[in-house]
């Protein structure tokens, strides 16, 4: 078992590290120990209850953490995800009355396509047994391809922009539709715990499963987040929503670029997590 440092998993603290181990299993089979705290912010107003963010997290750690450590990548490649998605398995996704929830997460590349010989393209199967399962797509760009894709982007400085508003104002509904408006808070220790240059995708992930918490009153059971383009810092983002009984279809646009695309289900799919990516 190796133990992972929290700049593996592309944090600034050992606080925000959920993934505090990694095991080689055998071909591309990897194990990785997982504690998701109740004390986490954003277990709040609710801290019985395990949050869906969380999870996708802990998923997204584990996968950057076997990429530096275990496939010795090193700290220098930069990791875009493509899609990520969170299937819930328990009946309840509760905390246990102390403590947190922990477990050891079973991690299979069950894709890796080269490039020059180095890890390029990743597809990923996650289970945390009776917990959740998921799947993550994601590119490994070195940092000279990922600064030639981002030259032109603004990087948060210092004059960080604190927001009174909610994370998601909803400006108009019909029976079956909703649009809203995204507020960023810069200050937000979780989502900006290092510099970025580009709006967090898990942000925006903890943006749908709040809409549909909102609008069928309990957590997503199914969540599937694409992410076709970047989203710029201090742009404005809108969401657009179709609603129906079995969940939620969003949209988040800057100008006319759809930046992320979410499926929420109140029921867990009976499928392959890779078959559900947007």
């Amino acid at each position: 078992m190796a133990l992972i440092d929290h700049s593996a998993a592309h944090r600034s603290t050992r606080s925000e590290l959920l993934v505090w181990g990694i095991e080689h299993v055998a071909g591309q089979m990897w194990w990785a120990d997982v504690e998701i705290p109740r004390s986490h912010w954003l277990c709040h107003p609710a801290p019985s209850r395990v949050p869906v963010s969380l999870l996708a997290e802990a998923f997204r750690q584990a996968g950057l953490a076997i990429c530096v450590v275990g496939l010795e990548l090193g700290q220098s490649v930069q990791f875009v995800v493509s899609s990520i998605t969170v299937n819930v398995e328990a009946e309840t996704l509760e905390f246990p009355r102390f403590g947190a929830v922990t477990g050891r997460l079973e991690v299979d590349f069950a894709e890796i396509q080269l490039r020059k010989g180095v890890p390029h393209i990743l597809e990923v199967d996650y289970r945390l047994p009776g917990v959740a399962s998921g799947h993550v797509s994601a590119r490994a760009l070195s940092d000279a391809d990922y600064r030639a894709i981002r030259r032109n982007a603004q990087r948060l400085g210092d004059d960080i922009r604190g927001m009174s508003s909610p994370l998601i104002t909803v400006t108009g509904r019909a029976d079956d539709t909703l649009q809203a408006r995204l507020s960023v808070d810069e200050s937000d220790p979780f989502f900006f715990d290092h510099p970025v240059d580009h709006l967090p995708g898990m942000l925006l992930l903890h943006a749908a499963a709040l809409l549909h918490e909102d609008v069928h009153g309990a957590p997503p059971r199914s969540l599937t987040v694409g992410f076709p383009a970047f989203g710029e810092l201090r742009a404005e983002t809108t969401i657009e929503a179709t609603l129906a009984p079995s969940g939620l279809e969003v949209a988040f646009v800057q100008g006319a670029r759809t930046i992320a695309t979410a499926a929420t289900g109140v029921q867990r799919p009976i499928v392959d997590a890779r078959s559900e990516g947007v």
